[in-house]
């Protein structure tokens, strides 16, 4: 299910409120596993991000682009804290 999800938010290319709005829902799905394994695949969105989608980031204003890094940043110390 979660695999679904991922490539169906890997598909589209939105505005930039769209895509910060999908980096919260990212953060919040890695924040609610239960497991270390459960966050790999949110995690992985983000990565994909920094290589894929990095020119749409830098795009961003900079209010959004604050709000992404710190999604991504909750993402990442949630998934720290099931290791």
């Amino acid at each position: 299910m979660i695999t679904v999800v991922l490539a169906a938010s890997l598909a589209g290319c939105g505005s930039g409120a769209s895509f910060v709005e999908e980096s919260e829902e990212q953060a919040d799905g890695a924040c609610a596993c239960e497991d270390f394994d459960c966050t790999t695949d949110y995690i992985a969105w983000f990565n994909e991000v920094s290589i894929m989608r990095a020119d749409e980031v830098e795009s961003l204003n900079a209010n959004d682009q604050v709000t992404y890094l710190a999604n991504s940043l909750r993402a990442a110390a949630c998934q720290n804290a099931l290791r």
